[in-house]
């Protein structure tokens, strides 16, 4: 028993925003690099270290399995991004025209140099610098 992988479903749009669903799978393969595996109704993208996530289309039915709630009202970081550069990250991001944060050291913390930033559909993220 135990789980064996882990996929994160992201809300890009509200279910039915084709042309919206569309350009959110486009910023995530051109400016963080991910590749489109499939797409039918959700979108499969793929690092090439492995790691998977879904982009979805919420719903307003609480009874579905991609209802979100009010993300817009009460965001909160849900993926963490592991970079080599934050700097040409956070220059990648601002590029892209997408809100992107200062780069902090976490106070009390190992020194880590960490980030925030959002998809052009709002969703939260954070990025943290991998030390050699």
């Amino acid at each position: 028993m135990g789980v064996k992988e882990m996929v994160v479903g992201i809300p890009v749009t509200k279910s039915g925003n084709f042309v919206e669903y569309e350009r959110a799978i486009d910023w995530y393969v051109s400016v963080l690099g991910f590749e489109l595996v499939w797409k039918m109704g959700i979108a499969s993208l793929k690092l090439a270290s492995g790691q998977e996530i879904l982009l979805f289309g919420e719903e307003d039915d609480e009874n579905s399995m991609w209802y979100t709630g009010n993300i817009k009202l009460n965001p909160h970081y849900s993926i963490q991004f592991t970079t080599g550069n934050i700097e040409k990250l956070r220059s990648d991001l601002i590029s892209s025209g997408v809100f992107v944060g200062e780069i902090e050291v976490i106070p009390g913390g190992p020194g880590d140099r960490v980030m925030m930033f959002c998809d052009p559909n709002g969703n939260r993220f954070w990025a943290i610098e991998e030390k050699e």
